[in-house]
């Protein structure tokens, strides 16, 4: 462990999902026993943060999710959120609009020549967070001007809309592209089925082959084929693929391009699209004219895509910060929020900074979590105590993903049993601090569990919300005020701790400065 000033061990454990919501009805957090963090919360030095719109670069009264709440922990400032920053070419019409992409012309003038069709592969949702059906409308059209024929892969979302929206969104962007004569309707399916990491193997498979060699029922009214999935139980999210009538496959001279918005959606399917043995799929794929993306993809594809747009990227970081420092740092994810850590959070960085090191526990499949809502908390845990106990570290970032996960099921006594199993968690990280003199602190990252039944319509309600999420320091002063603040305030915070002076890049301000916010009392 390093010989520096500053709290050491410091522990950073990330509560994705957990929001702050007064009300008990329908609310996860406040119906799961937590006598853990409701003692932590109750003895030690708390405040509340905001976590959704303006404060993590996202639009006004937008929720908060994953990427805006990690970009802006990481980078101690709001990151403008990619559906933001990408917007600004699909709303131009000058030299800098996406009709005049280079991308987007290479792709044009590859497939075109030679006969070829573009699959649009995407999600029809208007929410920007996953995909943005306006995006995918207006890239339909403009191929289809070009005199390309193109296949839309529609993608239902139900995660990040109301779970059974999808008719409506669908309806809409059918008439978007209506007047777009060569645009086809190729398949429909939800995010669940192979758009979405960790989705389930056989329906990935499913998917793959619907796309790849149109071996699938077909539907002539996909709108009704919706209604009848949503008779039978099924969200947006989790219906099966479909094909359009007409549909015939991938061919030889096809290009392929994935309509992404954050780096990690689409990456399982365009892989098995493009290499289907790197998904432990039969075959080869077809010459393809090209393979493109819209956002880079944090990790590597087989076919090496071409991304019309970079993801998210800044710098200064705070892990960046903290290896100027000399300090080491280990950070604990499991698979289903690896991203969230290892990415968003780090500014994009592909790879480690000295003395950084990155550890990554298998989670259930998300078709499973339901019945195993407790995830890889409990290995999580163990491996961060036992580096604890190694003493090589001097700050450690743990990230408990189970609240937003179950959240998103809408299954609310799954989540209450996620809560539970992050308490017991949270527990012995506050024993092995407690022997180690060190410093613990709790953050939410953005709302989802706090609210679980949808308050217009009553069913489940699995959106993320726009509710604060709490920030508890354990050790050090018991009556310190901490200020209330954005997560953009947690870096300056933790590098305040660590007596790390922060950059001039960070818009964030130290909780610890009560004077400069409103302080919040113990």
């Amino acid at each position: 462990m390093s010989k520096n000033a500053g709290a050491q061990p410091l522990v950073l454990a990330l509560l994705d999902g957990w929001g702050i919501r007064g009300e008990r009805e329908g609310n996860a957090i406040a119906l799961a026993r937590t006598p853990i963090y409701d003692r932590l919360a109750a003895t030690w030095p708390r405040t509340e943060l905001a976590a959704s719109g303006e404060a993590v670069g996202l639009p006004a009264g937008q929720p908060g999710h994953a990427q805006a709440a990690y970009a802006a922990l990481g980078a101690g400032r709001a990151i403008e959120a990619t559906a933001l920053r990408i917007g600004r070419a699909f709303s131009s019409d000058g030299a800098d609009g996406i009709s005049n992409h280079p991308l987007l012309r290479e792709l044009i003038a590859r497939v075109r020549p030679l006969g070829g069709a573009v699959h649009l592969i995407g999600m029809v949702t208007p929410s920007r967070i996953g995909g943005y059906q306006h995006y995918m409308a207006v890239l339909a059209a403009l191929l289809s001007h070009e005199g390309v024929k193109v296949w839309v892969h529609a993608v239902m979302d139900g995660q990040d809309t109301p779970a059974q929206s999808g008719i409506g969104h669908l309806q809409e962007f059918l008439d978007d592209i209506s007047g777009a004569g060569h645009a086809t309707l190729g398949s429909i399916s939800g995010r669940a089925h192979g758009f979405d990491e960790g989705s389930d193997p056989a329906a990935l498979a499913a998917t793959w082959r619907a796309i790849a060699h149109a071996d699938a029922p077909c539907t002539e009214y996909p709108t009704a084929y919706l209604d009848e999935c949503y008779r039978k139980g099924l969200d947006d999210d989790r219906i099966p693929v479909r094909l359009g009538n007409s549909y015939r496959g991938i061919r030889p001279d096809d290009a392929l391009l994935l309509v992404n918005l954050q780096p990690d959606h689409g990456h399982a399917l365009l892989s098995a699209l493009t290499s289907p043995a790197s998904a432990g799929l039969p075959g080869a794929p077809p010459p393809l004219a090209g393979v493109y993306t819209l956002v880079r993809h944090a990790d590597p594809v087989p076919a090496d895509p071409k991304p019309l747009f970079d993801a998210i990227s800044f710098r200064p970081c705070l892990a960046g910060l903290i290896a100027d420092a000399g300090l080491r740092q280990v950070t604990l994810a499991e698979s289903a929020a690896e991203t969230a850590m290892s990415n968003f959070m780090r500014g994009g960085a592909s790879s480690l900074f000295p003395g950084e090191t990155i550890l990554v526990t298998d989670a259930p499949p998300l078709a499973q979590i339901e019945r195993k809502p407790e995830l890889a908390a409990a290995t999580l845990t163990n491996e961060l105590l036992a580096a604890l106990k190694k003493g090589e570290h001097d700050v450690f970032f743990v990230g408990f993903a189970n609240a937003a996960l179950l959240g998103k099921t809408g299954n609310l006594k799954a989540a209450v049993q996620a809560v539970e199993a992050v308490d017991k968690c949270l527990g012995k990280i506050a024993a092995q601090i407690d022997k180690k003199g060190g410093m613990l602190v709790l953050c939410g990252t953005y709302g989802k569990a706090e609210r679980m039944a949808d308050p217009d319509k009553g069913g489940p309600y699995r959106r993320t919300t726009a509710a604060p999420v709490p920030f508890v320091m354990i050790g050090g002063e018991r009556k310190m005020a901490l200020a209330r603040g954005t997560l953009a305030d947690v870096a300056p915070t933790l590098l305040d701790l660590l007596h790390i002076p922060a950059p001039p890049q960070f818009g964030g301000l130290s909780l610890l400065a009560a004077e400069q916010h409103d302080a919040v009392g113990a």
